[in-house]
């Protein structure tokens, strides 16, 4: 008797300790413990076969960004405050600098043609003309009269590196035309809205801004050899998709815009003499409301 006793009390202390613990726990389904499915991560971009994206090699997060390396500047030399606003062009950056006396736009330009960035990955179109356009990050900088054209650009690049975000190739490109093409930040994510609608139906861009980038700064600067190449390539009204490349250096606010445009079904606007942008969804409505309103 003393012993079945002893083992029912055993039976009962094990149970206890089982209710206590809880249920056992089973293998979580896949999909869970933070595992992100199917459409639950996005990132902008668009298939464009001419142009050609490189996929950032793996960096690690830890310790502090890596910059380009310094180069020897003239010490006890007189410096100058230099505004880059955004918008500029590579070609308006270059001769800003000559026009300050940090160093000639022929130098910064050859300089930049060839120098390749080390501490970032970048996507730079063979095609494009200057390879570091939109990457001279606006700001005011302060530079050395003098000053060494590759120090120059690698200033440029990590204030560029630690300022922007880094977007990728198509969303600087995309960024840049929307900096031209907006007189206003209100206006960005929709004009925005009209650029990716268009791209979603496989519409040319045809911005304006595009093909005065070619004949303002392309055609127009002599440091650029065979200038008539690139019309085909930055012309959003010849070519099929986007530019080859930047047509500027956006700000922040355009790059952000060109990553989460506003969600409209439009495909047309225009800046008309009301001194506002007016947006339609047919060409026949585009029409009418420049009618109305007019160019300005």
């Amino acid at each position: 008797m003393r012993k079945k006793r002893f083992r029912i009390g055993i039976l009962i202390v094990l149970l206890l300790c089982l209710a206590a613990c809880g249920p056992i726990a089973e293998n979580p389904p896949a999909g869970t413990s933070g595992d992100i499915t199917a459409g639950e991560a996005t990132t902008f971009g668009i298939d464009f076969p001419d142009i050609p994206v490189v996929a950032p090699p793996a960096t690690s997060t830890a310790g502090p960004k890596p910059t380009e390396p310094p180069v020897a500047v003239p010490t006890g030399t007189e410096t100058v405050a230099v505004v880059i606003p955004e918008g500029f062009t590579f070609d308006q950056v270059a001769r800003r600098l000559e026009a300050n006396g940090v160093c000639s736009a022929a130098d910064f330009t050859n300089t930049a043609q060839t120098y390749q960035i080390q501490s970032f990955p970048a996507s730079i179109h063979p095609q494009c003309c200057y390879r570091m356009e939109g990457m001279l990050y606006p700001d005011t900088y302060e530079f050395y009269l003098g000053e060494n054209p590759e120090s120059v650009l690698r200033r440029f690049l990590n204030n560029y590196a630690e300022k922007s975000g880094l977007p990728d190739f198509q969303t600087l490109i995309l960024a840049s035309v929307i900096e031209r093409e907006t007189r206003s930040d209100e206006h960005m994510a929709m004009v925005s809205s009209v650029f990716h609608n268009r791209l979603a139906q496989g519409m040319r861009l045809q911005a304006d801004a595009t093909r005065a980038y070619v004949r303002d700064h392309i055609e127009k600067d002599p440091l650029v050899p065979d200038p008539g190449q690139y019309a085909e390539r930055y012309d959003t009204y010849q070519c099929a998709a986007l530019p080859a490349g930047p047509i500027c250096s956006p700000g922040r606010r355009a790059i952000e815009a060109a990553k989460h445009p506003s969600q409209s079904g439009y495909l047309y606007y225009f800046f008309g003499k009301d001194e506002t942008n007016h947006y339609t969804t047919s060409y026949e409505d585009h029409l009418a409301a420049i009618k109305i309103y007019g160019l300005g």
